[in-house]
């Protein structure tokens, strides 16, 4: 329901500011770090994130750019991360992340969108699938939506179609129950490669 709510009072409000705005889209994708709890916990010697691995992501974006310095942007990415545990004494393992975002970005260009820094900040519903593969074990999956999460960085605009940008996210999630993660909260930093098309 919280999902639902977020992505329509999104899409209306941006119904409507995109009617004094200059609108256009683009691609990004790149790689993902696990960080805290997601990168190393373990629950009776068993790591319930993603053990250190790295992840990638990709997805789409539209900004509405309402001056050189303010921009809207929303995001829909897919992140994927997966680890694995080998050892010759004892059960392997191996744990597979996929989250699934939407949501929207405020940027705020310091000198103008075709040439500079800039600084983000955003919140976002996510999807969470975690799949967990123990040798020796029936594999167990976990699906979690609705997941409010947010993330916070910056980049810099090399012209008008390409920028290299760096994030920190955060989903929040639930711990316990049928398909708990174990975990409060999924975390990691994000390098991206970020192309425009429309300016």
């Amino acid at each position: 329901m919280r999902t639902t709510l977020l992505a329509f009072s999104l899409l209306a409000s941006t119904g409507l500011l995109a009617q004094s705005a200059l609108v256009n889209g683009g691609l990004q994708v790149g790689l993902n770090k696990p960080i805290g709890d997601f990168a190393d916990k373990e629950v009776n010697g068993d790591y319930v994130g993603a053990n250190g691995g790295v992840g990638v992501h990709f997805g789409g974006h539209l900004d509405f750019n309402f001056s050189p310095h303010h921009q809207l942007r929303l995001v829909l990415n897919s992140n994927g991360f997966q680890s694995s545990e080998w050892s010759f004494w004892g059960p392997s393992q191996r744990n597979t992340f996929g989250v699934a975002q939407f949501g929207a970005d405020y940027v705020f260009n310091a000198t103008s969108p075709s040439r500079g820094g800039y600084f983000l900040v955003g919140l976002n519903a996510n999807r969470v699938k975690a799949k967990y593969e123990r040798s020796g074990w029936p594999d167990t999956e976990a699906n979690q939506s609705g997941r409010t999460g947010f993330r916070i960085g910056g980049g810099y605009n090399f012209n008008r179609v390409f920028s290299l940008e760096g994030h920190f996210n955060s989903v929040s999630v639930e711990k316990n129950g049928t398909d708990g993660l174990g975990l409060d909260a999924l975390t990691w930093v994000a390098v991206s490669a970020v192309f425009r098309f429309g300016r």
